[in-house]
C-alpha cells in the first residue's frame, strides 16, 4: 500500500523520536504527511487528501504499531487545506478516542471551506475523495506546548500566511526539528490562492528569527532541509512572484489569460527545477487583487 507514496525516515535516537515521512504522488500535489514515533506511541502530523494516500499512511502506521502495540496518541493538522486534513477519517477508522489537534482558526477555516472543496474536487477525484471529514476537536493556543509520550510539541499560531490560518510545531527541548505545513515549500511553486502573501512574507521573516537555532525544517511540500536557507528561499520566491504579478497586472485586480501564461513562463525560467507549476497561474488573480487592494488603501505593496 505504500508503493505509490515515497517514504523517508529521520531518526533522533538521542532524543527518543523518529520522523517517518510519506509524500503523495503529483496527482495529489506531492504533499507530505508525517508519523512521529516515540518509545511507546505514535503521533501524526497531517493526513493527506485522498483515500488512497491516507490508506498508505495507515499502512505505515500499522507497520510501526502492530509489532510494538504503539497507539496513535493524536493527529496534528497544520492548516486548513484539504491535502493536509482530508485523510483524517481514514487514518482513525477503527481507532478510539484519537484527538485531532489544531488551532481554533484552522478549525474554522476547515469548517467554512469544506463544502466548497468537496464541490470543486469530488468530481475530479471521484471515490478517492473521502466522504467524511473530521474537524479538529482539541485546540492549542499560540505559544503552548503538549507533551505526548514524553516528547514536547511546541505550537506557534501564525494566523494567516500561506493559508487563512497556519501552525508550526517544534519538537523536543533541543528544538532539533520544526514542521511548518505550507508556510515553506522546498523546490515547489507556492500555493497563492488564499491571497495573504504580504502577511505570509511577514510571518516568514519572523520565522527566520525565531527558528534560527532549529537545524532541520520539514515542509508541507518538498524535502526537509536546513531551516535558514529554506526560509530565505521562500521569501525570495514570494517576492519574485509578487513583483511579476504586480508588473503584469498594473492596477487591475486580475490577470488576463495571456498575462498568466507570461507569468508561468517567467517563473518557470526563474525556477526551472521547481515542481507544481500549475499553482503559478491558479494563484495569480488572488495575488493581483491583494496587491491592488493594498495600493488602493495607500498601503505599501
Amino acid at each position: 500500500m505504500l508503493s505509490h507514496c515515497l517514504y523517508h525516515k529521520y531518526s533522533y535516537p538521542d532524543q527518543g523520536f523518529v520522523v517517518h515521512m510519506l509524500t503523495s504522488p503529483t496527482r495529489s500535489f506531492l504533499t507530505n504527511a508525517y508519523l512521529i514515533e516515540t518509545e511507546s506511541a505514535v503521533v501524526a502530523i497531517d493526513t493527506f487528501m485522498l483515500v488512497s494516500d491516507a490508506q498508505a499512511l495507515c499502512a505505515l502506521f500499522d507497520s510501526i504499531a502492530l509489532p510494538s502495540g504503539k497507539p496513535l496518541l493524536g493527529i496534528i493538522i497544520t492548516h486548513g487545506h484539504p491535502d493536509h486534513y482530508n485523510g483524517t477519517s481514514t487514518l482513525i477508522a477503527g481507532l478510539k478516542d484519537v484527538p485531532v489537534i489544531s488551532s481554533q482558526g484552522i478549525t474554522d477555516c476547515i469548517k467554512n471551506s469544506v463544502d466548497a472543496k468537496q464541490v470543486k474536487w469530488k468530481p475530479f477525484f471521484g471515490d478517492d475523495w473521502p466522504e467524511h471529514k473530521i474537524l479538529p476537536n482539541q485546540w492549542v493556543a499560540d505559544g503552548t506546548s503538549l507533551t505526548l509520550d514524553g516528547l514536547q510539541y511546541h505550537f506557534r499560531d501564525w494566523g494567516a500566511a500561506e493559508s487563512s490560518s497556519d501552525l508550526s510545531i517544534t519538537l523536543g527541548q533541543q528544538r532539533s526539528v520544526v514542521f511548518v505545513g505550507d508556510v515553506v515549500f522546498n523546490t515547489m511553486h507556492g500555493f497563492m490562492n488564499d491571497g495573504h502573501t504580504q502577511q505570509w512574507l511577514a510571518v516568514l521573516k519572523q520565522l527566520a528569527v525565531e527558528l534560527a537555532d532549529v537545524p532541520l525544517l520539514f515542509t508541507g511540500h518538498g524535502a526537509p532541509g536546513k531551516t535558514a536557507p529554506l526560509i530565505a528561499k521562500q521569501i525570495q520566491y514570494l517576492q519574485t512572484y509578487r513583483h511579476h504579478v504586480s508588473k503584469l497586472a498594473g492596477t487591475a485586480y486580475a490577470l488576463t489569460s495571456e498575462q498568466k501564461i507570461c507569468l508561468e513562463k517567467i517563473l518557470c525560467n526563474a525556477y526551472p527545477d521547481y515542481q507544481l507549476k500549475g499553482f503559478i497561474q491558479d494563484g495569480a488573480d488572488a495575488v493581483a487583487a491583494e496587491i491592488s487592494e493594498y495600493n488602493n488603501q495607500g498601503l505599501p505593496p
